[in-house]
């Protein structure tokens, strides 16, 4: 399931360290950490429970993407939000009848860890149910399609195939595998994760200054994004005007793996 990334691997380098691991393991479509669900789950701690909303959003993200295709951005932030939130209402209400009858000790072993991702997946799917469910609209996209033509397109993980944290990368070629990333971390910026990932933080209680370091670790990131911070900031249809005018002179595959290579680069400078 991978290991913990350098950012989040303990809390010896305090809330400024952490919160950098926390936004760059938040920008991938790996990594998730069963054990830091159940630790999470388990206790107070503000690190923790950080750890714990991350691994949520990495879960429910792609699932949102799915049921959303073909709706404005704006609408895959809020079912993210919402899903995450009741997720998080059930097993704070219910926690025996969800995760700890089974795993009343933390699940260490590859198996545990698999099953209990299956689970907090299976209640992701059911909360999105739940949240958003599914109209029989007929074929093509829901009601509220996005206003740049095909643009979704370009991020509709049913036909990249996002792989499902269980399964080996080896499915992809190398490049492949860094385009989606690049892919991927546009799609986050569309939708805005950086902020409802801080709203529900603060909404679970973690510590104000985790949240603030996160927020200057974002914005450090923003000033070197490859792509300009006024459409950024104007919103996704300006930043998807932004690539479709790029794509009428550079290669679509070449455009998303250099954004990948430039996260990479970044990430390694601010993590060392």
């Amino acid at each position: 399931m991978g290991d913990v990334g350098p950012g989040m691997r303990d809390k010896s380098g305090g809330p400024a360290a952490f919160a950098r691991g926390l936004y760059f393991e938040l920008q991938t479509i790996e990594g998730v950490k069963p054990l830091e669900i159940w630790s999470g789950l388990r206790e107070e701690d503000s690190f923790e429970k950080a750890a714990l909303i991350k691994n949520l959003y990495k879960i429910v993200v792609p699932l949102v993407n799915e049921r959303c295709f073909g709706r404005p951005f704006d609408q895959h932030a809020r079912v993210a939000r919402s899903v995450v939130a009741a997720m998080l209402h059930w097993y704070t209400t219910y926690p025996e009848e969800t995760l700890f009858e089974r795993f009343p000790w933390p699940p260490t072993g590859e198996g545990d860890q698999k099953e209990l991702y299956r689970l907090v997946k299976g209640r992701a799917r059911l909360c999105l149910e739940e949240v958003d469910p599914v109209q029989d609209a007929g074929p093509g996209p829901g009601p509220g399609a996005s206003a740049v033509g095909g643009a979704d397109a370009l991020f509709d993980f049913r036909e990249m195939r996002i792989v499902d944290n269980e399964l080996p990368y080896i499915i992809f070629t190398d490049k492949e595998y860094r385009v989606i990333h690049g892919l991927a971390l546009v799609y986050l910026w569309l939708i805005g994760l950086d902020d409802i990932v801080l709203a529900t933080l603060e909404e679970v209680g973690v510590t104000r200054e985790i949240g603030e370091e996160y927020r200057a670790t974002a914005r450090r990131v923003a000033r070197d994004a490859p792509f300009s911070s006024a459409a950024r900031r104007a919103g996704p249809q300006a930043l998807l005007l932004e690539i479709q005018e790029r794509l009428a002179t550079v290669d679509y595959l070449d455009l998303f793996e250099s954004v990948y290579a430039w996260f990479e680069q970044t990430k390694s400078k601010l993590l060392g």
